[in-house]
């Protein structure tokens, strides 16, 4: 039920007004005290307040104006026996009122004036209401967006961490399994690995996406996995002195890798770049003989990085080559051989950071490559990090002996790092 208010210094106007409102719907509150309006409009909720003009202590328009300081949402109404156009003026710019009466009033037109502004009551604070519970809604609502994108960034940094973790576990599972391919290689030190190292940063400069490097990189680590299904006669030999069904059967080592690789799951792209890394660009390769465009990008991406290590990298010329000079090789026997594109990003590659210079200087080997007088370029360290041997050392036989017979278990997967040109005895070529 809304509460009327009605302020009237004169008893008999506000004895006509109960009887006018003694049967409707609402509370009504009559007194002629200003000081009695002020305490209930403090006290209470009114919803509409009508006061006479003309009071012996102040006028209807100074006490609506105080009903609007204290009560914004109340309904303000004057009445007044004067029809002064600068009162009603004066009533509307100052206390802001909702209509202008005049004494003596009409019953029915005071019944539906007070009818109507105690709708509009009901409308403006029921708009109050709405707006706060809105605004404590969506206060709440940002606080839990809030909460939840927290909860999101974490979940999702948590989600990339775990991620990163199972790619680095997966990219350190893939490397023990490329090792297994280098057993009998012919090529000084990590191949695979530098072959992969290539890979990646040439995918990156010919603007492959990460997944798709990454895809590179795997299958460029595995590139010689098939080699693993051949008999150790075959791979011991010199390609020479290879019989010509030895030599089919070394072919067939993409197509034996191409079928390991796809046992993994997800490793289907990586499995095809390895059955076609030993397609030349020409046409002339194997195991299909596909050319140009017809070999896929990682392919012809693989292609290169191998060809590339091992020229510089063969045992019985590593300490005589240089980058710069093998990479011009290369580029003479492209675009027969391979992709001039391919070969371009390699040049680009070699050439950030100083690469050429550093693998002119330095060469990671495995233990079982290093000899008596070469120098190491970096410390040797074990597989918990514990230094072994200073950058710097000149291998003397016992280091050799130590380092071979140290426990298996123990040792880094990283190989040793020694100086490419100062001096060290040559390595003897595998029979």
């Amino acid at each position: 039920m809304e509460k009327i208010l009605f302020l009237d210094d004169e008893q008999n106007v506000l004895n006509a007004l109960r009887r006018v409102f003694k049967d409707e719907d609402h509370s009504v509150i009559l007194t002629t005290s200003p000081e009695e309006a002020r305490e209930r409009l403090s006290k209470e909720r009114i919803a509409v307040a009508v006061s006479d003009q003309r009071m012996p202590t102040l006028t209807g328009i100074q006490f609506l104006e105080e009903v609007k300081k204290a009560s914004p949402e109340t309904v303000r109404i004057l009445l007044t026996g004067h029809a002064d156009m600068n009162i009603a003026m004066e009533a509307i710019n100052r206390g802001s009122v909702f209509r202008f009466l005049l004494k003596p009033w009409d019953d029915d037109e005071l019944r539906a004036v007070l009818k109507q502004a105690a709708a509009h009551y009901a409308l403006v604070t029921e708009n109050i209401r709405l707006t706060e519970l809105t605004f404590r809604q969506n206060q709440e609502l940002q606080g839990l967006n809030e909460n939840l994108e927290n909860k999101v960034r974490e979940r999702t940094q948590e989600v990339e961490e775990l991620n990163k973790r199972l790619e680095k576990s997966f990219l350190g599972s893939v490397r023990v399994m490329a090792g297994l391919a280098e057993v009998h290689s012919a090529v000084i030190g990590s191949h695979s690995r530098r072959v992969a190292a290539l890979s990646k940063g040439m995918a990156k400069k010919m603007g492959l996406s990460r997944e798709e490097a990454v895809q590179v990189e795997v299958a460029a680590l595995l590139h010689d996995v098939g080699k693993t299904m051949l008999p150790s006669e075959v791979l011991n030999k010199a390609e020479h002195a290879l019989k010509p069904e030895e030599r089919e059967r070394l072919k067939r080592h993409p197509v034996m890798g191409e079928a390991l690789v796809r046992m993994v799951p997800n490793m289907e792209t990586a499995a095809r770049l390895v059955r076609h890394h030993h397609e030349r660009f020409y046409g002339g390769g194997f195991p299909d003989r596909l050319k140009g465009q017809e070999i896929p990008l990682g392919s012809r991406i693989i292609a290169v990085a191998d060809a590339y290590d091992n020229a510089l990298n063969i045992r019985s010329e590593y300490q005589a080559n240089l980058p710069e000079r093998i990479f011009q090789q290369m580029v003479a026997r492209s675009p027969g051989e391979f992709d001039p594109e391919v070969l371009e990003a390699l040049g680009l590659f070699l050439r950030e950071g100083d690469r050429i210079a550093q693998e002119a200087s330095e060469l990671e080997i495995k233990d079982r490559d290093l000899k008596a007088g070469m120098r190491l370029s970096r410390d040797v360290r074990n597989t918990q990090g514990v230094l072994l041997i200073p950058a710097g050392t000149v291998v003397t036989e016992e280091i050799v002996r130590t380092l071979q017979d140290y426990p298996e278990a123990s040792r880094s997967l990283d190989g040793i790092h020694i100086f490419r040109n100062q001096g060290e005895p040559k390595p003897q070529t595998n029979p």
